[in-house]
C-alpha cells in the first residue's frame, strides 16, 4: 500500500521539521512549506492526502488558504487539520466554518497528532466506501465523487460544510436527525461552538437550495428531517 502523503504548512521551520520527523517515523511521506505561496506551488506539482495547516501564517493566512483550497474543485476534497497557537474558540469555529476537518492546539504531543490524523483518514475512507456516489432526493441530485449538487439540473454552490450537512440529511432521508447527530456526522467530534450553529447552517442551506429548501423540515425540540416528497 502506498504511503499517505501529508503537506505541513507552517512558517516555523523547526516545527515543520519536528512534525515531518514524527510523520515519517509513522510511515507517512511528509513535505513542508513555510508559506501559503510555497504551499500553492507544491499543490500545483502534486496533491497530498492531507494538509496540516498553521492558522497564523503571513500573507493570506491559514484561514483564507483553507477557504481557497476548499473552493477549488481540484483540491477541495483534501482533508485539512488546522494548527492553532492558542486554544481560542474563534480560531476553531472559523477554521471549521471554512472547511477544516479538525484542529490541534500548539503545543501538541506526538501521540495526539498521530491519533487526529488517523481519525480524519478513517472518516474520509468511510465516506468513500459508504454506498453509491449518487444520491437523489426530490429535485436534488447529489454527486459525492464530484462534490456537486444540482437542483433541476442547475449547479448549486455550497460551502464544504453545507455540502456535508446536506449529504448527512440525504443519506437519512425521511428520517428525523437530532442536532447532535448532525454535528457528529459533519464534524466527527464535539464541536467547540453551540448546537445553534447547525440552525445557522440549515438556514443558509435552505436559502441556497431555493424551492427545494422546503424539503428540509424543522422538528421542534429534536432536529431536522429531509423529506423525499414535500
Amino acid at each position: 500500500m502506498a504511503k499517505k502523503r501529508i503537506l505541513i504548512v507552517d512558517d516555523e521551520p523547526q516545527i515543520c521539521q519536528l512534525v515531518k520527523d514524527v510523520l515519517e517515523e509513522d510511515n507517512y511521506t511528509a513535505t513542508t512549506a513555510h508559506s501559503t505561496d510555497e504551499a500553492f506551488q507544491k499543490l500545483k506539482l502534486t496533491l497530498p492526502d492531507m494538509i496540516l495547516l498553521d492558522v497564523r501564517l503571513p500573507t493570506i493566512g491559514g484561514l483564507e488558504f483553507c477557504r481557497q483550497i476548499k473552493q477549488d474543485v481540484r483540491t477541495r476534497r483534501i482533508p485539512i487539520i488546522m494548527l492553532t497557537v492558542q486554544d481560542t474558540e474563534t480560531d476553531k469555529v472559523i477554521g471549521l466554518e471554512v472547511g477544516a476537518d479538525d484542529y490541534l492546539t500548539k503545543p501538541f504531543g506526538n501521540r495526539e497528532l498521530l491519533a487526529r490524523i488517523k481519525a480524519v483518514f478513517r472518516r474520509v475512507d468511510m465516506a468513500k466506501s459508504d454506498g453509491s456516489s449518487l444520491i437523489k432526493v426530490a429535485s436534488l441530485d447529489i454527486d459525492l465523487d464530484m462534490h456537486e449538487v444540482k437542483h433541476k439540473g442547475k449547479d448549486l454552490l455550497l460551502t464544504p460544510k453545507e455540502f456535508e450537512l446536506l449529504v448527512a440529511l440525504a443519506k437519512n432521508k425521511n428520517k428525523a436527525l437530532r442536532r447532535e447527530a448532525l454535528m457528529s456526522a459533519v464534524w466527527g467530534y464535539d464541536y467547540p461552538g453551540t448546537l445553534g450553529t447547525i440552525d445557522v447552517h440549515i438556514r443558509h442551506l435552505r436559502k441556497k437550495l431555493g424551492d427545494a429548501g422546503k424539503h428540509i423540515k424543522t422538528l421542534i425540540g429534536v432536529g431536522y428531517r429531509l423529506d423525499d416528497k414535500a
